[in-house]
């Protein structure tokens, strides 16, 4: 049976982060919850790039999305905070913005 990993990883934001510490009213506290679900994410991730690295998986690009999805959400639920700066979201350059 094929593991569906991109699916693991859709929706994936801070957003998303914040909701598992404050609960869907905004009221609970699991400061924990973030870390142990992206946590479980890598997991993920390191089981994909085996799959990938072994040949038995050919989708490198939406490992590259989901990789990339962790990383802006952890990041940004990491350093945003009420009173903080104001943060883009995505970090992320637009598509057509010249590298």
């Amino acid at each position: 049976m094929s593991v569906d990993f991109p699916a693991r990883f859709a929706g994936l934001s801070s957003d998303v982060l914040f909701g598992l510490e404050y609960g869907p009213d905004g009221t609970g506290s699991d400061p924990d919850a973030p870390r142990e679900y992206v946590e479980q994410l890598l997991v993920h991730l390191a089981d994909w790039r085996a799959r990938l690295l072994d040949g038995s998986r050919t989708d490198t690009g939406a490992y590259r999305a989901a990789l990339d999805a962790v990383r802006e959400a952890w990041l940004q639920y990491s350093f945003r905070w009420v009173g903080g700066p104001e943060l883009p979201y995505p970090f992320d350059l637009p598509q057509g913005v010249a590298r």
